[in-house]
């Protein structure tokens, strides 16, 4: 059996997927499946993993669930940040799903003749292989804009605003998202051969990818596409309802649908390109895991224990500190905790690694049922934090950098009580009247914030205390160069809306932009618009004219006065809800 392998990613957010078997990518024609195909039967789908944060939705809402568990038909899955999860469709496939993501899983039959295996794409990054697929059985991936339909392939999808694939080996077909070809089929009969052949048809011309290609969706085309495709699906349903007398002229006019929606398929795919090095690992990993043995019955609630041969056994690993690698087989399972099932009795071996920290390895003879705590060990780092601080006057990055890589704390603070973060921002300086240059702190900054400084740390300046955000902005609205950094902070999780009391009012980052554009008549606008992009509250009072105003009733004014001229911050504040 050719084993086939093509890889897909889109712009931001990656989806990753893997399948394997036999090399067909179209369904079988017409007359072909309309014989001897088994009565449809759902593929139970088994949550085997978890690592990190991970919830299913269920019957009382979203639930953490047990390693192990089915994951019923149409039940959503969210995998939270540096999280992810396994998800085994019978003895069949396994899904794993890297966060942050949204998935729903489908097993039923749904609206097809044939079992449909489904893992619907709502946000995130996923990897897959399909073993063995039955010739009857549907195993596919439905973004927000395409249908990947797998039938022993290997690839790699990314659905954001706009997917990508690339292809290593194989090929795929790319669909738009409701051309669903054995749905479309439900209703016809056994006589309207010609619609059936002419779908089959349709499946057969899709843009097929090949090996070594890359690719993306033209959007416009696209979504033309789909439109064809709604409306062809919309022909059908009346022909699969019309009366004798009725069907002829619908017959025809579906066979037109079917030629126009198969004119736009050719231009749904463009040329482009993917980095391949991180999707080849996932996939060479994911290749290494074992299928677990599932029940023979669908409707078992887990998998555990169920096997007729092979006993399983759930097994829970966390590490002291938290945000440690764990390795599981050599295999990257997950950071600071891991949930899975495993064969029981049988040999593990566990390797978990954290910068800073001495890498331990431990082997298990015999896996069993339990709770593993796994405690690193600190290695002492060779800059000390005066030293770190040090270099971070001295602009010395390289310093800086290998301070971070070995695990030092970045929120420690100098002699005088100014955070690190604060100290590398330069936002001291401006606060005690200081101009300084602060272009050569941004490296700093942003290794910094990479190492996940606390960025609503306080700090006092002259007896008033700050945060971060709230400084930048006030040295934004003085007239300094701090539209980077204030990007930075707020695109790296600092509060927008926490509230500081300056010249005896409370105010947020916002509030502060707003307050000095009311008192000194100058804008900015960058930093302003900055704020509202990221979400700022306008339901914050200060006063205005003798008066405490809301910013979104100062806005509403201001616009209607003709004060605001910007048609970009106009439309922000617009749909933020200002009349």
């Amino acid at each position: 059996m050719k084993v086939l392998r093509p890889l897909v990613i889109a712009a931001a957010i990656p989806l990753l997927l893997v399948a394997c078997g036999d090399g067909q990518t179209t369904a079988p024609t017409a007359d072909a499946s309309a014989t001897a195909l088994p009565t449809p039967t759902p593929r139970a789908a088994y949550i085997t993993t978890l690592s990190g944060a991970v919830q299913v939705e269920g019957p009382a809402g979203l639930q953490d669930p047990e390693p192990g568990v089915r994951v019923d038909d149409g039940r959503l899955v969210i995998v939270g940040e540096r999280s992810q999860a396994d998800i085994q469709f019978g003895e069949t496939a396994l899904v794993r799903v890297y966060g942050p993501a949204q998935v729903v899983v489908r097993t039923a039959a749904g609206r097809t003749d044939r079992p449909v295996m489904e893992i619907e794409l709502q946000s995130g990054e996923l990897a897959a292989r399909v073993d063995d697929l039955p010739s009857a059985d549907i195993f596919r991936i439905r973004s927000r804009r395409a249908l990947y339909t797998v039938r022993g392939t290997r690839f790699y999808v990314s659905s954001t605003d706009s997917d990508a694939l690339a292809v290593t080996e194989g090929s795929v077909a790319v669909l738009p998202r409701s051309l669903d070809i054995p749905a479309f089929t439900d209703g016809l009969r056994d006589t309207d051969a010609e619609l059936l052949q002419a779908l089959a048809a349709l499946e057969e011309g899709a843009p097929v990818v090949s090996a070594g290609q890359s690719v993306g969706l033209a959007i416009e085309s696209v979504d033309r596409s789909e439109r064809l495709a709604l409306q062809l699906e919309d022909k059908l349903r009346q022909v699969a309802a019309a009366s004798d007398a009725n069907r002829p002229n619908l017959i025809e006019e579906a066979l037109a649908a079917i030629r126009a929606t198969g004119s736009s398929l050719g231009v749904i795919v463009a040329p482009g390109g993917i980095p391949d090095e991180e999707v080849a690992a996932k996939l060479a990993s994911l290749d290494e895991t074992r299928l677990l043995p599932a029940p023979k019955d669908p409707q078992n609630l887990s998998i555990v224990g169920e096997a007729d041969d092979v006993p399983l056994v759930r097994f829970t690993l966390r590490t002291v500190p938290q945000g440690a690698r764990i390795f599981i087989g050599g295999d990257y399972v997950g950071e600071s905790i891991y949930r899975g099932v495993l064969i029981a009795n049988q040999s593990v071996s566990i390797r978990v690694t954290r910068q800073g920290y001495r890498e331990r390895r431990i082997e298990i003879d015999r896996a069993r049922s339990e709770v593993l705590t796994v405690q690193l060990e600190r290695l002492p780092p060779s800059i000390s934090a005066d030293s770190f601080l040090k270099a971070i006057r001295a602009d010395d990055i390289g310093t800086v950098r290998t301070y971070v890589q070995e695990g030092g704390s970045v929120d420690v603070a100098t002699d005088e009580g100014l955070p690190a973060i604060v100290l590398a921002s330069g936002l001291a300086e401006i606060l005690s009247g200081q101009a300084p240059d602060l272009s050569y702190n941004r490296d700093i900054v942003r290794t910094l914030v990479a190492a996940r400084a606390d960025l609503d740390v306080n700090f006092v300046v002259e007896g008033v205390t700050f945060k971060p955000l709230h400084a930048a902005v006030l040295a934004g609205v003085a007239g300094f160069d701090v539209e980077e950094l204030v990007e930075i902070l707020v695109g790296n999780g600092a509060d927008i809306d926490e509230i500081i009391v300056l010249e005896g009012e409370q105010l947020t980052p916002l509030a502060i932009a707003v307050r000095w554009a009311l008192f000194t008549g100058e804008t900015e606008e960058e930093i302003i618009k900055a704020l509202l992009e990221a979400g700022a509250s306008l339901d914050v009072a200060i006063s205005f004219n003798d008066e405490l105003l809301t910013l979104r009733e100062i806005a509403s004014q201001l616009i209607e006065q003709g004060e605001l001229e910007d048609p970009e911050l106009i439309q922000l504040l617009r749909q933020a809800g200002v009349a």
